[in-house]
């Protein structure tokens, strides 16, 4: 007997007719099917284990493709006789052109910006009214855009003691909605754990009477984070309150981002008032575009303001809340600086009329006019 050749032992199988029969019938055979060749048109669209391609021929690019992608895996395919690649495509050839063009006009995802991400001195952060960490913790940890964030401002987290929801990389604060009870309200603040040794100071003001609730995160960079949310039916004396008590003067010159749900539709007159009162006042400005909503009610309640301009804001998208995400690159050097002791004289340190009485004599129709 030849190396080459196969051994093939026969095979006996016993089959019963019925579990509880006598009667059986034994079949005792050598286990051979017949194989027989196909042709490359006829295998298209089928998968197998392992094929077997005759190359006797010249085959066009086309069918090489066909019969070459049959199985699946490489272990699977096997060449009779010698390969032969085919003939590079003609420069007129229609596919070559067509997949030039799609290479020379790319489509690029429209917020790619955010999941490249990779600045060292830009600072990207986005804020989410996620309506409990505890129900989408696992969408926040899905999202590439958000994960690729370096500071995460979430309110109306409704957590409570003992909650951690972890994200990879970051390191978290929980300002509780409530000790036991999950309740619409609190906020949290993710920051990425490159950045933790720049970390100042985290404070938080909660007030579970008036249910705006404030946290700040200080960086030794002089950048100050907050995010706020303030309960449907707030009014503006109760956020200013949580205001004054958490961008106090101690900090006063820390470049300042606060983002949140103020339950304030900013495209009413209102809404207009109340921005003009937060930039008179504390020095903030209304960043994103109050024309862009920022919930599925078709209403800006989420907003960004800061002292300082961004490099970009905008309205984000998602699958699980009622409120759009918000997005923030900023100017970030990571370089710790000092805060110097203001003197007597000095005169920032004067207080105005405005910061006593916050309706002053602010001429509205004047001020609404350049809004």
């Amino acid at each position: 007997m030849g190396l080459l050749w196969t051994p093939i032992e026969r095979m006996k199988k016993v089959v019963y007719r019925s579990n509880n029969d006598a009667i059986s019938v034994t079949r005792n055979q050598f286990p051979i099917i017949l194989a027989e060749a196909m042709t490359i048109h006829k295998s298209q669209g089928a998968t197998f284990q392992e094929a077997a391609v005759g190359f006797k021929h010249n085959l066009t690019r086309s069918l090489q493709y066909v019969a070459l992608s049959r199985v699946t895996s490489i272990q699977g395919l096997y060449i009779l006789g010698e390969y032969k690649a085919p003939p590079p495509p003609r420069e007129d050839d229609l596919i070559l052109q067509e997949m030039k063009r799609l290479k020379a006009h790319s489509i690029l995802p429209k917020y790619a910006f955010l999941h490249q991400h990779n600045d060292p001195n830009t600072l990207q952060i986005m804020y989410h009214n996620v309506q409990s960490l505890n129900a989408h913790h696992e969408d926040i940890a899905a999202d590439p855009c958000m994960m690729n964030s370096n500071i995460l401002l979430f309110a109306e987290t409704w957590t409570v003691v003992g909650d951690k929801f972890a994200l990879d990389h970051f390191d978290h604060y929980h300002l509780l909605s409530h000790h036991s009870r999950r309740k619409p309200s609190g906020v949290s603040i993710y920051i990425k754990k490159h950045l933790s040794s720049m970390v100042e100071e985290v404070e938080m003001f909660p007030n579970y009477e008036t249910g705006v609730h404030v946290m700040v995160v200080n960086f030794k960079t002089k950048i100050r984070m907050a995010v706020l949310y303030a309960k449907p039916g707030s009014s503006d004396d109760d956020i200013f309150d949580a205001l004054d008590q958490s961008l106090d003067s101690k900090n006063s010159d820390y470049r300042t981002v606060l983002a949140g749900d103020f339950n304030i539709d900013m495209m009413t007159q209102r809404g207009k008032e109340f921005c003009e009162m937060l930039t008179n006042i504390y020095y903030i400005t209304l960043r994103n575009n109050p024309s862009q909503y920022t919930t599925l009610g078709q209403i800006t309640i989420d907003c960004v303001f800061s002292t300082h301009g961004l490099r970009t804001c905008g309205v984000y998208e998602n699958a699980f809340s009622t409120h759009l995400p918000l997005y923030v690159q900023m100017r970030w050097e990571r370089k710790v600086r000092t805060s110097y002791p203001q003197e007597d004289d000095d005169p920032s340190l004067e207080c105005g009329p405005d910061l006593l009485d916050r309706t002053g004599d602010i001429d509205w129709q004047k001020m609404m006019g350049s809004y």
